[in-house]
């Protein structure tokens, strides 16, 4: 069970629950685990996950998220705010790992899923040819040209700098929220994409060059980077989440940090891509 679940770990209630057992009983058992490294618990978030022990048993190599949870712990405390990695996986970007100061629960949690249209997912295809940009821009459905004109030079911006910017605002709150709803664990239905849709309709995404003032400051809800494998693929991407207003050199700081802790874990992916071969 807790290998099924290597990328965002149980709860103790998601375990008892599981098993229908009472949660002194569950307590127990995991207290045991945990010392003979079979499990391991997450000291922030409190969650289990297979531990190196057991996975030595089963030849089974740890999953990516767990290879990468200690420096993204370290990335966490460095910048004081929660941090997540994600994929892109059925189509969808999903969160397979999040983690936020002292255990609070992070805005974007381990689990969330959005479509993999625009405006979502930006630094997944900076980088990618331009008949994949075109087709992530397309899959939102119809878009006001507006949008149309300032992705190109968005995604131009991302390439340079390195990171996506996400505009903290209501529309992008009220959409996260409806997706959570409608998330049946699937490749995301027709609703779902037009949702997304919307964000690039009523939301200025992003932010170029000329629009980072140092006096002023902006409401962000996440700062991400690729993370590249060996072949210079995306395969995750890493993202701080602000969740309140920043100044511009505040942004440049965290961007260099989720820039950094890409680059550092480039060779732990490698790493793993050659063990599951």
């Amino acid at each position: 069970m807790l290998a099924e679940h290597g990328g965002t770990g149980l709860s103790l209630a998601d375990i008892c629950r599981e098993l229908r057992i009472s949660r002194s009983t569950c307590h127990a058992i995991l207290l045991t685990m945990c010392a003979r490294r079979w499990a391991l618990r997450d000291p922030l978030s409190g969650r289990y996950s297979v531990g190196p022990a057991l996975a030595a048993l089963s030849r089974l190599p740890a999953s990516l998220p767990q290879t990468l949870r200690e420096p993204l712990h370290r990335l966490c405390v460095s910048i004081d705010m929660p941090v997540c990695i994600s994929e892109v996986n059925a189509e969808s970007i999903l969160v397979v790992d999040s983690v936020a100061p002292g255990g609070a629960r992070p805005s974007v949690a381990s689990g969330l899923r959005l479509p993999f249209v625009a405006p979502f997912g930006r630094e997944f295809v900076a980088w990618a040819a331009a008949d994949e940009r075109k087709a992530w821009v397309d899959r939102a459905g119809p878009v006001n040209d507006v949008f149309r004109a300032r992705i190109s030079k968005v995604l131009k911006e991302i390439r340079r700098r390195g990171y996506g910017i996400e505009r903290l605002s209501d529309p992008l709150l009220r959409v996260y929220t409806a997706m959570q709803a409608l998330d049946t664990g699937s490749a995301p239905d027709a609703v779902s994409t037009r949702l997304a849709g919307a964000v690039a309709d009523l939301t200025v995404v992003d932010l170029l060059p000329d629009e980072l003032d140092d006096a002023a400051q902006y409401p962000l809800a996440t700062i991400s980077a690729p993370i590249f494998d060996t072949t210079d693929a995306v395969v995750m991407s890493v993202s701080a989440q602000p969740y309140r207003r920043l100044g511009a050199g505040a942004v440049r700081d965290i961007g260099a940090q989720v820039l950094a802790f890409a680059e550092a874990v480039r060779p732990l992916v490698s790493q793993h891509a050659g063990s599951t071969r």
